[in-house]
């Protein structure tokens, strides 16, 4: 097993002041300071060459999950194994194994090319000069950045850069991976190419993937398993699809009619299906079974110009599940 967090907890004390200058003066002399808790009573399993995304709204604890398994911060509480290992203790040997990549900080140094940055990394971790330059040339290829290697890193596009990102997190080979927002900010072709990469990254090197991101289509393309948090409480923890059904299992046909169709003989035969017509376009939301019956009817009455059937946008049923969770869990 890749990951092991039992009752997981962290709590911070944020100091706190009023504004202005009296306010200065005021906590100069008497601080005051108020217990944030950031995470409660974390309990997950993630297996070995899993890919698993963590979803939450701003200020859930996504990112500070991340830290605590990384061990760039400690758990007030609970009990946590990261292949074998305690992430605060921050042995060598641990962080030979893992990498972090986070969608708004950076790694590289700005002023020179990545490819500079890389050899640093190779040094840092250790890395044997052939195995290095295999896993470089397999990671460039992957990306296809063959190109942008001798590039000052300022001057890549926040694509190109990202691309670097990962190829410096994965040169020692790491066992597991945390990417948090990986494609914060970037185009949609940017970010279809990095999730072709993670998929074919995982399934080469049976590699463990935790990812975060605000972009569903991410976490829908990358991970068939999510875990959820608000407010610091894991919510859900199962099959990204069928919580997505749970929370909004309809779907949405869209039935372009021809322009001398007799509209008031549909809406008489169909009167009893929640349905609208506007321009020759007729919609209607309903769950699978009367979606079925549906377009059934409609086929026996008249012939369409064309029709759709879509599924509704998962970022609307992930945020009717925020707005309200106790309602679907």
């Amino acid at each position: 097993m890749a990951i092991k967090l039992e009752h997981i907890n962290k709590s911070f004390k944020i100091f706190k002041r009023d504004a202005g200058l009296s306010g200065a003066i005021k906590s100069f002399l008497f601080r005051k300071y108020e217990k944030v808790t950031a995470l409660r009573d974390i309990s997950l399993k993630i297996n070995d060459g899993e890919i698993i995304g963590v979803l939450g709204q701003n200020g859930a604890g996504k990112t500070t999950l991340i830290k605590i398994l990384a061990g760039l911060i400690h758990p007030t509480g609970g009990n946590l194994d990261v292949n074998g290992f305690i992430p605060s203790k921050r042995k060598n040997d641990f962080l030979k194994q893992i990498s972090v990549v986070m969608g708004q900080k950076n790694q590289l140094w700005w002023d020179i090319p990545a490819s500079e940055s890389f050899l640093l990394n190779q040094k840092i971790y250790d890395i044997e000069k052939t195995s290095y330059q295999q896993r470089l040339d397999e990671l460039v290829n992957l990306l296809n950045v063959e190109d942008k290697l001798n590039v000052q890193v300022r001057r890549l596009s926040l694509g190109e850069r990202m691309k670097m990102e990962i190829i410096a997190a994965l040169l020692h080979n790491p066992k597991i991976v945390f990417l948090d927002e990986p494609t914060i900010g970037l185009d949609v072709i940017s970010q279809s190419k990095i999730r072709d990469f993670v998929k074919e990254y995982n399934h080469k090197h049976n590699t463990t993937f935790l990812i975060t991101s605000h972009y569903m289509n991410d976490i829908q393309a990358l991970c068939e398993r999510v875990y959820v948090i608000d407010n610091g409480i894991g919510l859900y923890d199962g099959n990204f699809d069928k919580l997505i059904e749970k929370i909004n299992p309809l779907k949405k046909l869209i039935f372009e009619l021809e322009k001398n169709s007799d509209i008031n003989k549909l809406i008489q035969v169909l009167g009893k299906h929640k349905i609208e017509i506007h321009q020759n376009i007729l919609s209607a939301q309903l769950p699978d079974e009367k979606m079925a019956n549906l377009i059934s009817e409609l086929f026996n009455i008249i012939k369409p110009k064309s029709f759709t059937v879509e599924e509704l946008p998962v970022e609307d049923a992930m945020r009717s599940f925020f707005n309200n969770p106790s309602k679907y869990i």
